[in-house]
């Protein structure tokens, strides 16, 4: 049984289906090339991606590195002020201690140089008082006597002057030269 069919028309049927086989594969070859492409695009996406996660994981790394050094730093900085307070406070405790020195000094000066004037004084009145004894001491053996004590009492203002003198200078020197230490 065998179905004859017009050979024009099996020819027509087998072109028609290759037509259509071959307009499949085009538009198979052409969604292909479609996915083939978006597959591109989306590896070179992932690739831009990646190295973008790359970067921004290094540039973290160097940020921690940096603030690794940044605390080291503000660490050694911060020790480096709490010693230069320190040595603030010890120099404020210092100055203090030398003001209040001077300022004792300075009233011992004060208070020599009123001994000094004192002595001074009593100074010139012994010799003011041994010049009369001289005068007075051709007219009488008891005026000898006090001649004498005046004379004593003259040497012992001289002693007293040279004292107070001595010690004023002393207290000048030590006055000046912690002054100057001071500086």
């Amino acid at each position: 049984m065998t179905t004859t069919i017009p050979q024009g028309t099996l020819l027509d049927v087998l072109k028609k289906k290759m037509r259509q086989t071959k307009e499949e594969m085009e538009k198979y070859k052409d969604e292909c090339e479609e996915f083939h492409r978006r597959l591109q695009l989306e590896i070179m996406r992932r690739e831009e991606a990646e190295s973008e996660v790359a970067a921004l994981n290094r540039r973290i790394q160097l940020l921690e590195e940096d603030l690794e050094r940044s605390e080291e730093r503000l660490a050694t900085a911060t020790a480096k002020l709490a010693e230069a307070s320190q040595a603030a406070d010890e120099s404020e405790r210092i100055r203090k201690a030398l003001e209040n020195r001077t300022n004792m000094e300075d009233d011992r000066v004060a208070i020599l140089e009123t001994q000094l004037a004192q002595a001074k004084l009593i100074a010139e009145e012994a010799d003011k008082k041994y010049e009369e004894r001289k005068i007075l001491e051709n007219r009488s053996l008891a005026d000898e006597e006090r001649m004498d004590a005046l004379e004593n009492q003259l040497k012992e203002a001289r002693f007293l002057a040279e004292e107070a003198d001595k010690k004023y200078d002393e207290v000048i020197d030590r006055y000046l030269h912690s002054l100057f230490a001071y500086k």
